[in-house]
């Protein structure tokens, strides 16, 4: 029985073996290499400049109905460019490419990252390298502009949640 139960053992990990190592991690240099042929930097940067975009016409957006004074304008700026700083600093390149590299590698196996290092050299690849900055730059234009019509039912169920709120707090507590 033991001799059978030793076989069985050694037959499971012999057969499970070759599949482990066909499952071997990516590499750091194959991620490294698919994040350079794939324009990831790139991506992160525009992504970048998108979002200070955003962050300004959403404050102008916000502002929309008053007039401000030469201070508070010169306030306006100021935040701006501090929360463009922030968000810069914390998320330059240089932050995110070991974040990236850890989560490719925990995430693909070699073979997949080699399947993906195959795809995007082909022509179809390169293609959707180039245009996926527009893709993303339309998707982005289309959820702003769809975001921005929801802000006034953002604004009503706030106000409806806080007048709730603070009926419940002016209720006598038993």
């Amino acid at each position: 029985m033991r001799i059978a139960q030793l076989a069985l053992a050694l037959f499971i990990s012999v057969a499970v073996l070759p599949a482990t190592a066909a499952e071997q991690p990516a590499s750091e240099a194959s991620v490294k290499r698919l994040i350079e042929i794939t324009n990831s930097k790139k991506l992160v940067d525009n992504a970048m400049l998108q979002m200070d975009a955003m962050m300004k016409a959403s404050m102008k957006q916000a502002l929309a109905d008053q007039s401000l004074t030469a201070e508070q304008e010169k306030v306006m700026i100021e935040t701006q460019e501090k929360l463009a700083g922030l968000v810069k600093e914390e998320l330059k390149w240089e932050m995110l490419e070991p974040m990236f590299l850890d989560i490719y590698q925990k995430t693909f196996t070699q073979k997949e990252v080699d399947g993906m290092l195959s795809f995007y050299k082909s022509p179809a690849g390169q293609a959707v390298i180039k245009k996926m900055p527009q893709v993303m730059q339309a998707s982005m234009q289309i959820m702003q502009a769809r975001m921005s019509k929801l802000v006034p039912q953002i604004q009503q169920i706030t106000a409806e949640g806080a007048e709730k709120m603070k009926a419940l707090s002016a209720q006598p507590k038993p």
